[in-house]
């Protein structure tokens, strides 16, 4: 086998993601999963659920107060999810 053909795991595993077009699934799962650690407790407290599909993320809050507060700070918030995971994955923000 030449090296050429040798790939970490980590980059199968990435191109089989994309291969299978999962990456909205798996995007999905890790701002879940990372949800608290990138918007903060506070804000985890209050999110009720959480989509992402197409670039899109939509937040549904039990708070009115916060919801606003997140809707005047949408560009910011996306920016800091953004520079969390290194890449340019959300490009809007939908509060519910």
């Amino acid at each position: 086998m030449s090296d050429h053909n040798i790939k970490s795991l980590g980059d199968a595993i990435k191109a089989l993601i994309e291969t299978m077009k999962w990456q909205d699934n798996f995007s999905q799962a890790t701002i879940i999963a990372d949800w608290e650690k990138v918007a903060g407790r506070e804000i985890a407290l209050h999110t009720t659920d959480i989509k992402f599909k197409n670039g899109v993320l939509t937040l549904k809050l039990n708070s009115s107060v916060l919801r606003h507060e997140l809707h005047m700070r949408k560009g910011e918030l996306a920016q800091h999810i953004n520079a969390f995971y290194e890449k340019d994955m959300v490009k809007e923000i939908r509060l519910l």
